[in-house]
């Protein structure tokens, strides 16, 4: 069984609280097998349940943002369609050349992002 990035991250959440899957979904008011779903990719998860997580668990905005990543991530795919032409045509060419980059090149392409998200803190 594969545990999505949500499902790590929902794992970590639990653990840092003591608490099991039980006790998680009780909270956000799911079933623990809808929640098992959720984390190992068999179910989609709802924008609610997300907006639960974040609020009943007074998660801070960088918390926040690694549970949004991780949604995205355990999707397996990105909705391009709020960016425009050029920018999704940029984002498709690095996911296209990735595989090809040198590890210093993936790393000075992460610096440069990671001092983006340093603006929007």
């Amino acid at each position: 069984m594969a545990v999505t990035a949500l499902g790590k991250f929902l794992r970590k959440l639990r653990i840092d609280r003591e608490e099991r899957l039980y006790d998680m979904a009780k909270k956000v008011g799911v079933s623990s097998a809808f929640l098992s779903g959720v984390e190992n990719g068999h179910k989609k998860v709802p924008a609610s349940l997300v907006n639960d997580i974040a609020s009943i668990y007074n998660l801070d905005a960088i918390q926040i943002q690694e549970l949004n990543d991780a949604v995205e991530l355990s999707k397996g795919s990105l909705d391009l369609t709020g960016f425009s032409p050029e920018k999704q045509e940029t984002m498709l060419k690095l996911a296209r050349k990735f595989d090809d980059l040198t590890d210093k090149d993936k790393s000075i392409i992460t610096t440069i992002l990671m001092k983006g998200d340093d603006k929007n803190s």
